[in-house]
């Protein structure tokens, strides 16, 4: 597959990929050499970018990052002839920084599970369909999927990361055998990973239509509801994918703040305590990393 293939791909679904990635710090994973050689993820603007691509300035630790920003067409194109396969994206634009606008669960199952990512992604949509959140999914182009609500921007990372985390939590505690918070692989024993974490303001997670580095040029492809018994994580590549009718074309941001303020009460009826994770996913009561 040629750099042409991935520019043209990425022009056939501008209309559906930039309302995700416009005014959003981006992450790049870039390929210089092809997927066959080793790529690197970038997060600053490179020196040379022109200037329809905006520079971005977010903290790190120890210092600060400067991203870069697209507002059109002409910044995807731009980004994608620099070798850029995968888009990620942060929880928040650039318009405000101190409020998430999406809530992200990635489930990720042990290599090949298939049905426990199915079952992960249902059981995700159900709960928070308890909770009268909507929420729309994604396949993710590689082993899982994702589950994803856009949020008006009215609660922050504290709130929103603690309600992920409250939710996960009650995942793997309903169905113990097939679902995890572990961050460490080998303590996972084959379960899903219902990785909440996507959620902390430096997190990332893949953009819907973006590219992934791997055999075949799988895409994280937003589906219905109803596709999931028959669609796989990867079931979408660069060469055998066709737009229809968007899936996602109802989803519009929801007001979280309410339900996030029940949140410690939801939890203490179902007596779970919530471990105290930092933004890295380490458990600090028990010292993992």
């Amino acid at each position: 597959m040629t750099k042409g293939e991935v520019v043209d791909y990425y022009e056939s679904v501008s209309a559906r990929l930039l309302p995700h990635l416009v005014d959003r710090p981006l992450t790049l994973q870039r390929f210089p050499q092809g997927i066959a050689k080793q790529g690197f993820m970038q997060k600053n603007a490179g020196k040379g970018f022109p200037s329809f691509i905006d520079h971005f300035e977010l903290p790190k630790q120890g210092g600060t990052v400067d991203a870069p920003v697209i507002h059109d067409l002409e910044g995807l194109v731009y980004l994608a002839n620099q070798n850029t396969i995968t888009f990620h994206i942060p929880a928040f634009r650039t318009t405000d920084v101190e409020h998430p606008d999406r809530l992200v669960f990635d489930l990720d199952p042990a290599e090949g599970d298939i049905d426990g990512a199915r079952l992960a992604a249902r059981a995700t949509g159900d709960l928070l369909d308890s909770l009268s959140v909507p929420s729309w999914l994604m396949a993710s182009g590689s082993k899982g999927f994702h589950v994803v609500t856009p949020l008006a921007p009215t609660v922050s990372f504290d709130q929103i990361g603690r309600f992920a985390q409250a939710l996960a939590v009650m995942l793997a505690s309903a169905q113990p055998d097939q679902m995890t918070v572990e961050f460490l692989k080998k303590e996972r024993k084959g379960r899903v990973f219902v990785d909440w974490m996507r959620n902390h303001f430096g997190a990332t997670g893949v953009a819907p239509y973006s590219l992934r580095p791997l055999s075949q040029a799988p895409i994280a492809t937003p589906i219905d509801w109803e596709e999931l018994p028959t669609t796989t994580p990867d079931g979408f590549d660069l060469r055998s994918f066709e737009l229809a009718a968007d899936p996602w074309a109802d989803a519009s941001p929801f007001d979280l703040s309410a339900v996030v303020a029940k949140i410690d009460q939801l939890v203490s009826e179902r007596g779970i305590k919530l471990p105290d994770f930092d933004r890295f996913g380490r458990d600090l009561e028990k010292g993992k990393a």
